[in-house]
């Protein structure tokens, strides 16, 4: 498994609004009878973007939108949209992901996204991201990849911060310039 860093109060009901970029989603969590999904016991939702400040990454501008819940009888669902552009503005990646984990405690989301296979070019691509909800001040993200391995990426929540591997490089924290995210347990 290749580790790379290239790029780093509502109800189940409620209709949120994630923007990516200039990609926007609608996510209604939706019971596959039709019926109303079991309540939800953690969320995520929102949408920022920052600025990569490390080797060979200086200046790079991401934008992640999410919207995620696990739900009492431990599922989660949820979708996650990335943007990559240079310190020019030219575009170098876009797409979205599932979300296959999500664990929040306090003001703290750590949720795990996968890219299916045609989505994007690169092969078992994973996402593993951290957010701290700020409140009133800017909120926090940390990320990892990991890309390109000859096995699919591990789905499970992982910290980026404590849990990766000892051969991937420690992530830095990275403050949300514009936009934000709720996080609620």
């Amino acid at each position: 498994m290749l580790w790379y860093t290239r790029v780093g109060t509502a109800s189940a009901a409620t209709v949120a609004l994630v923007a990516a970029g200039s990609t926007t989603v609608w996510a209604q969590p939706t019971a596959p009878n039709g019926t109303s999904p079991p309540r939800p016991v953690a969320l995520v939702a929102g949408s920022g973007h920052f600025v990569y400040d490390e080797p060979n990454m200086v200046g790079h501008r991401i934008w992640f939108g999410v919207a995620a819940v696990t739900t009492v009888d431990g599922s989660t669902r949820g979708e996650f949209h990335y943007r990559h552009a240079l310190p020019d503005g030219t575009e170098v990646a876009r797409g979205r992901a599932d979300v296959t984990c999500l664990r929040v405690v306090g003001n703290v989301a750590v949720f795990t996204a996968i890219v299916p296979d045609g989505v994007d070019p690169v092969r078992n691509h994973g996402y593993y991201v951290k957010i701290i909800d700020g409140g009133r001040q800017p909120d926090v993200i940390v990320d990892a990849q990991t890309q390109n391995g000859t096995q699919p990426p591990p789905t499970g929540c992982l910290d980026p911060e404590t849990e990766l591997p000892p051969e991937a490089p420690a992530r830095p924290r990275y403050p949300i310039l514009t936009g934000g995210y709720v996080v609620r347990p």
